[in-house]
């Protein structure tokens, strides 16, 4: 990371206000992103924010909130700007975070991303060893801004922020076996805007060989969560 960027907890409403303008200057749209007054409430309430600055300007940011765990924090979302991207901002961010959890009382971390984003699944598995513990369909619902019209799937990972011990190791859950399949590409400016162009693919389970009980599990749920 830069040396000359400064971190710093950001807590009342006049420091808090760089975040909204921000979340709109990184994913676009204006319609999901989180108020002051929101960012005021869930900060006082055991919540936390953290801007990354560049002579003044905010480049990067991270934002999360209490949850019904109390050694658990959630936190909602990373933003680093395009021009600051692939310089360690965001694992330094990243573990500001976990310092900020460690030093409050937090020993464990849970935030979902987008699985079309290669780096961001290298990033949260690979590169800090959390774990993916859940997929969800449309979880967000449509956002628009940098997804179009994509439903707004997402996967949750935990991060043990004592064990460090697993960071940077692989994890892959066992399940069905898998086959992959191209995804339609419904929505191609948003599809080309989440993956920078990227070719991916879904797995889903093969067809079972024996008669078992209908389902229709929908390709999406079935990602696999193997990222080598």
């Amino acid at each position: 990371m830069n040396g000359g960027l400064e971190l710093r907890d950001l807590v009342t409403a006049d420091e808090l206000a760089v975040l909204p303008e921000f979340e709109q200057r990184v994913w676009g749209g204006s319609l999901e992103v989180v108020s002051v007054n929101m960012l005021v409430a869930t900060v006082m309430e055991g919540g936390m924010a953290i801007g990354a600055f560049d002579d003044g300007r905010i480049v990067g940011a991270v934002y999360g909130f209490a949850t019904r765990e109390p050694t658990v924090l959630h936190s909602h979302y990373m933003a680093v700007d395009p021009e600051y991207r692939r310089r360690g901002l965001a694992v330094e961010l990243k573990q500001q975070q976990r310092r900020w959890c460690l030093a409050h009382g937090y020993t464990s971390m849970r935030w979902t991303y987008d699985p079309l984003q290669v780096a961001n699944a290298h990033l949260n598995l690979h590169v800090l060893g959390a774990v993916g513990v859940q997929y969800h369909q449309n979880h967000y619902g449509v956002l628009g801004g940098i997804n179009g019209s994509l439903p707004s799937d997402r996967v949750t990972v935990s991060w043990d922020l004592v064990d460090v011990g697993r960071s940077g190791r692989s994890v892959v859950h066992d399940g069905a076996e898998v086959r992959t399949v191209t995804v339609p590409m419904l929505a191609p400016d948003a599809i080309e805007n989440r993956t920078n162009s990227q070719k991916f693919n879904i797995a889903t389970p093969r067809p079972p060989t024996k008669p078992t009980k209908p389902s229709t599990p929908g390709p999406a749920k079935a990602l696999s969560l193997r990222t080598r």
